[in-house]
């Protein structure tokens, strides 16, 4: 029974969280969100993704910038870009997919002789710090970040040639 209940919310998981963002940004738009709500947000989310990988995508928020690139000829498809200095991380809105170390490993759950094949054997693409509540996880904390600042933050837009933005989009599947 525990097996069937825990698949029953996996599927449902991403409807819930999906619903949860829509809630807030509805009365985002509305009356804006006060800071009880930006709590009652992040406990909710919390509650249903981890502490730990709100808390980690919290602190992408407040330390890298975020910069939406789109399309000169079509504004309906965009990339997201967060990056600090030379790091960063190319996502698109509403996918949840990020090419960085956790998702593949703890979202995908891959197995890093598959992912990382020409890697020495010495190294090692476990996570550090991460507790082991959070080796499966359904989402990253740059994913997490971005739909929480597209809810709580003015994004800053970028239009690209149409060939820059296909080079940027193809980035992201790119290893």
């Amino acid at each position: 029974m525990a097996v069937e209940l825990a698949t029953l919310t996996d599927s449902f998981l991403p409807e819930v969280v999906d619903l949860i963002f829509k809630n807030y940004q509805d009365k985002s738009h509305s009356c804006g969100l006060s800071k009880e709500d930006r709590k009652q947000l992040f406990y909710h989310l919390s509650q249903l993704l981890g502490a730990e990988l709100v808390e980690r995508s919290l602190h992408l928020l407040d330390r890298y910038s975020f910069i939406y690139y789109y399309s000169k000829n079509n504004r309906k498809q965009c990339v997201a870009e967060l990056h600090k200095g030379t790091l960063y991380y190319r996502v698109i809105p509403g996918n949840n997919y990020c090419k960085c170390d956790f998702f593949q490993s703890h979202v995908l759950q891959l197995p890093s002789g598959v992912l990382y094949h020409d890697l020495p054997r010495d190294i090692t693409t476990t996570l550090d710090g991460w507790s082991d509540a959070s080796r499966v996880s359904y989402t990253c904390p740059h994913v997490l970040a971005l739909k929480l600042h597209q809810l709580l933050q003015h994004p800053a837009e970028q239009a690209v040639a149409d060939e820059e933005f296909r080079a940027l989009r193809s980035s992201i599947y790119l290893d």
